[in-house]
């Protein structure tokens, strides 16, 4: 079986635009929403006041149906994109706490827990 490629955003209107899809996919109650404890990297965009997943938001145009539970993606590579806009916040700063317990409210809305070990990521000032 022939591996799809999957493109990686380009520039911050097409990531936004993927942490807008995450949500709004979310809020639908798809699949995704199964997944929510197994990320690891969330990336904060405060202008639209939203999480995303690194693995989810890194790619062009995603949406869950692409997702595939993550098949044929990898992580590791949209960690190297999303580099240029965020920055991964200290663990226990006064940004990190704050931000991690905003996505924790926002997990506990599916009655879903945080990584014990997941990174939160803020852009960049």
């Amino acid at each position: 079986m022939e591996m799809k490629k999957f493109e990686l955003v380009g520039n911050l209107q097409e990531l936004g635009d993927n942490v807008v899809q995450f949500n709004d996919d979310l809020d639908n109650e798809t699949e995704l929403v199964e997944q929510l404890s197994q990320f690891a990297h969330w990336y904060y965009i405060d202008g639209l006041d939203l999480f995303g997943p690194s693995k989810f938001i890194g790619y062009k145009q995603m949406n869950t149906e692409r997702y595939a539970r993550g098949y044929a993606k990898n992580g590791g590579d949209t960690e190297k994109v999303l580099v240029k806009w965020f920055r991964a916040l200290a663990p226990g700063s006064s940004e990190e706490s704050e931000l991690r317990a905003k996505l924790e409210l926002r997990l506990a809305d599916f009655k879903k827990k945080l990584r014990q070990n997941a990174v939160i990521h803020a852009l960049k000032v």
